[in-house]
């Protein structure tokens, strides 16, 4: 894989991450405790397994991304 896919990977990973969190306030209004408490551990499922999918494979065909990553979260809070 080339580099620009590679990092199209992680930011997708991040954005999806970003999206699913961004559910949890709404989840947590509308649901019972314990509905809540179960499909905010899913979330917390899928959102590892896109990081696993996507962030895992790029950062182990390009490692020096990495601190690509770093640096931008680092300096701008996001990548």
């Amino acid at each position: 894989m080339d580099i620009d896919l590679a990092r199209t990977m992680i930011r997708t990973a991040f954005e999806s991450g970003r999206t699913l969190q961004a559910l949890l306030p709404a989840l947590k209004a509308g649901l019972p405790p314990d509905a809540y408490r179960a499909c905010a551990h899913e979330l917390a499922s899928a959102i590892d397994q896109s990081n696993t999918a996507l962030i895992t494979r790029a950062l182990a065909a390009h490692p020096a991304l990495e601190v690509e990553i770093d640096t931008a979260i680092r300096d701008h809070g996001r990548y």
